[in-house]
């Protein structure tokens, strides 16, 4: 069976419909449950899912690349002209209003996966452009017509973007290569120039300070808290806790909240 809990990331951006079952996404900042009628677009990047096993989960997953994007919104400039600029979105999930449209769209793609004869690309793109339209038009989609303004301004950089959202997760310096569409050796120059260190010592001690957040502020039991910051197991997590701080995380507990 699988794991109700996991990191899951991805170099591209997604929307998924949720047919039947549930599912909850957890980031740093909240946790969010998606039910049967759902809909959510998912920032490229990663975040922690959680599954329920009481019912069936069936989801619809359309993959978007940044560059997709950018060219959709270029090409559509009355969308763009539309737009809001209430600041970025912030948040890695972003909730989908359903209107009856977009309901109707779904609806019309199901057959699509169990038909014998493969629909052709230019229908599957036209399809698609049509669920792009359709969601930016509701004026509840405020959210996401933010982030895609944002996306695709000619400015726009996501290193510092990509980089601060998805600290706290078990990721590898490849991993974070792959969702900037940099080489290794790209990136590691690209974060030194940016940050002033290495890419390892910048991620072990934002992921530190975040466990000594969780420590302090809550009662999650040190298991937990290793995995929410992103240590890959909780031995490894208390030794450089130990080593930064002076004390186990356990201990360091008692004495700072006694």
């Amino acid at each position: 069976m699988d794991k109700p809990i996991s990191d899951l990331w991805s170099q591209h951006n997604y929307i998924q419909y949720i047919l039947t079952g549930k599912k909850a996404f957890h980031t740093p900042d909240l946790s969010l449950l998606f039910k049967a009628g759902d809909a959510l677009f998912v920032k490229k990047g990663a975040c922690i899912t959680e599954k329920f096993f009481e019912e069936t989960l069936c989801i619809i997953t359309f993959f978007i690349p940044d560059t997709y994007l950018q060219s959709f919104m270029r090409n559509n400039s009355a969308l763009k002209a539309s737009l809001h600029s209430s600041g970025p979105s912030k948040g890695s999930v972003i909730p989908l209003h359903v209107n009856d449209f977009m309901y109707n769209y779904i609806e019309s793609v199901i057959p699509y996966f169990y038909s014998e004869n493969k629909p052709s690309e230019t229908l599957l793109e036209l399809k698609f452009c049509e669920l792009l339209i359709t969601i930016l038009t509701d004026p509840d989609n405020l959210d996401l017509q933010v982030y895609l303004q944002q996306i695709s301004n000619p400015e726009y950089d996501p290193f510092q973007q990509v980089m601060e959202a998805n600290c706290l997760y078990n990721l590898s310096l490849e991993d974070y290569a792959k969702m900037l569409n940099l080489s290794l050796s790209s990136f590691k120059r690209h974060f030194v120039a940016v940050y002033k260190t290495s890419p390892g010592h910048w991620l072990q001690t934002q992921k530190l300070n975040h466990a000594y957040k969780l420590l302090l502020n809550t009662n999650k039991p040190i298991t937990e808290i290793s995995f929410e910051s992103g240590f890959e197991n909780s031995t490894h997590f208390s030794h450089l806790f130990k080593k930064r701080f002076g004390a186990s995380p356990l201990h360091y507990r008692k004495v700072e909240t006694s």
